[in-house]
C-alpha cells in the first residue's frame, strides 16, 4: 500500500469529515511523529474524486452570524457543579435528550492507565455526566459523525457540541439537516494537544504516584470555579492538579503544546460556526458586577457566556434552555479575557523544544525540564525576597 498525505499539518484540524465523506474508504488516520493525527490516503484505492477536499471546512470561507451575548448560569445545582463553568451545555442537553433527541459530546475513558478521548452519542439523562467537563485534549470524531448521519436520515433529532472545527465539520457533513434536526453548540477553544502527548503525561503521572490513575478533571468544583482540578486513584486517593505543578496543564495554558493548525485557527473569532457558543465568563465580577447581586449567578459555582448565532442558536437558548438564567451583556466585556474570540493562540520557542523532547525521549523528559524549571524559579524567587530584605534594612 502506497500512501500520500492530504493536506499539510498547518491547515489540517483532524476532524476527520475527510474519512467519513470518502466513497472508496482510502482515507485512515495517522499518527505523526508528534502525536497528531493526520489524514493519509491510500493511493491504490483513490480515484481522485477530490470529495475529500470538497468536505474539508478548515480552509472554506466562513459565514458572518448576527450574534446576541449572554451571561449565564444553570439553575439546577447538580447539573451546574458537574460542569465547568455556568452549565449551559448540560441545561441543554437535558432537555434535548427529555424531548426524545440524541446528544453527541466529548466523553475520556480510562483503561490501564491510559486515556482514550472520544465524541459519543448519548440518549439517557443518567448518561450526561459522561459529556460534562473540560477534556483538554482532542477527540476522536469519525465514528460519531458516521452515527449521526445514520441518525438524522432516519429522522432523530441530534445536538452536537465540540470545538468550532469539529462543528463545522459535522455541519458541512449533513448540511440539509443543520438548524432542522441538527443543531450545533461550538466551544471557545484554545486549541487541542494530542491524545498520545496526554497519554505520555499520564503514565509520568502515574509513575510518581506509584498507582493507576482512572479519573482526571482539569476543572473540579470541589474547589469552587476555577483551574484547580482532581486526579483519582485506584488505591483509593485523590489530588488535586493545578497550572502550577502540572506540566501538562502549565502548558496547554500557555499555548505551547497544540496542533499545529491552532495557531492559524480561522475559528478564533466572532465569525461563529455554531448555532451557539459558550464558553467562561472570566472576570464576570470585575465587569458585570451588577449581576452577581440578583441572586441567582454565582461565581463560586461559575458563569457561563454564550452567543446564540442565528435563529437555530435562539431556538436552543428559549426552548431547550429552560433550567437557565440569563442576562444580556455586551461582547466587549466577554472579549476582555476570552481572546479566542479575537485571535488564535499563540506559543513560544519553548514549544518546538517540548515536543522535540517528547518525539526523541519520552514525555519523561519533559517532566524533568518542568520540574528544574520549577526549582530554578524558586531559587530565584528566594533570591529577590533576600535581596529586598537587604535592602529594606
Amino acid at each position: 500500500m502506497t500512501t500520500r498525505e492530504l493536506c499539510y499539518d498547518d491547515i489540517c484540524c483532524g476532524c476527520g469529515a475527510c474519512v467519513v465523506r470518502c466513497p472508496q474508504n482510502a482515507i485512515s488516520i495517522m499518527e505523526n511523529e508528534y502525536g497528531f493525527t493526520y489524514p493519509s490516503i491510500d493511493s491504490n484505492r483513490c480515484i481522485d474524486c477530490e470529495a475529500c477536499k470538497n468536505i474539508c471546512s478548515f480552509n472554506n470561507e466562513k459565514i458572518v452570524h448576527k450574534f446576541k451575548c449572554y451571561a449565564s448560569g444553570n439553575q439546577n445545582d447538580d447539573l451546574l457543579m458537574k460542569s465547568a463553568s455556568g452549565g449551559v451545555f448540560s441545561a441543554i442537553a437535558y432537555n434535548f435528550i427529555k424531548e426524545g433527541g440524541y446528544v453527541c459530546g466529548s466523553a475520556s475513558f480510562f483503561k490501564n492507565g491510559k486515556a482514550s478521548v472520544e465524541h459519543i452519542i448519548i440518549n439517557q439523562l443518567e448518561d450526561l455526566y459522561q459529556l460534562q467537563g473540560s477534556k483538554y485534549v482532542q477527540s476522536n470524531t469519525v465514528d460519531c459523525f458516521k452515527e449521526i448521519g445514520k441518525l438524522l436520515k432516519n429522522g432523530s433529532k441530534v445536538l452536537f457540541s465540540g470545538t468550532p472545527c469539529q462543528v463545522d465539520a459535522v455541519k458541512a457533513l449533513y448540511k440539509k439537516y443543520s438548524g432542522i434536526s441538527l443543531f450545533t453548540i461550538d466551544i471557545i477553544c484554545h486549541g487541542v494537544p494530542s491524545q498520545s502527548f496526554f497519554n505520555g503525561y499520564l503514565k509520568e503521572y502515574q509513575k510518581k504516584k506509584k498507582s493507576e490513575l482512572y479519573y482526571i478533571d482539569f476543572r473540579n468544583k470541589k474547589y469552587g470555579w476555577g483551574l484547580t482540578g482532581i486526579a483519582k486513584f485506584k488505591d483509593g486517593h485523590e489530588e488535586t492538579i493545578t497550572p502550577e505543578k502540572s506540566s501538562y496543564y502549565r502548558y496547554f495554558l500557555d499555548g505551547e503544546i497544540y496542533r499545529e493548525n491552532c495557531y492559524k485557527c480561522p475559528y478564533a473569532n466572532l465569525n461563529r460556526v455554531g448555532d451557539m457558543t459558550i464558553g467562561d465568563y472570566w472576570g464576570v465580577e470585575k465587569y458585570s458586577p451588577e449581576l452577581l447581586e440578583k441572586g441567582n449567578l454565582f461565581k463560586e459555582k461559575g458563569i457561563s457566556c454564550l452567543l446564540t448565532n442565528n435563529d437555530a442558536g435562539e431556538k436552543l437558548l428559549f426552548e431547550y434552555g429552560t433550567q437557565l438564567v440569563t442576562y444580556p451583556v455586551q461582547i466587549d466585556k466577554i472579549l476582555k479575557i476570552n481572546t479566542q474570540l479575537k485571535e488564535p493562540a499563540k506559543h513560544s520557542e519553548k514549544r518546538q523544544i517540548i515536543l522535540k523532547k517528547f518525539r526523541y525521549k519520552g514525555y519523561g523528559e519533559v517532566e524533568k525540564a518542568f520540574n528544574r524549571a520549577l526549582v530554578w524559579g524558586k531559587i530565584k524567587s528566594m533570591i529577590k525576597n533576600i535581596i529586598k530584605k537587604v535592602i529594606g534594612k
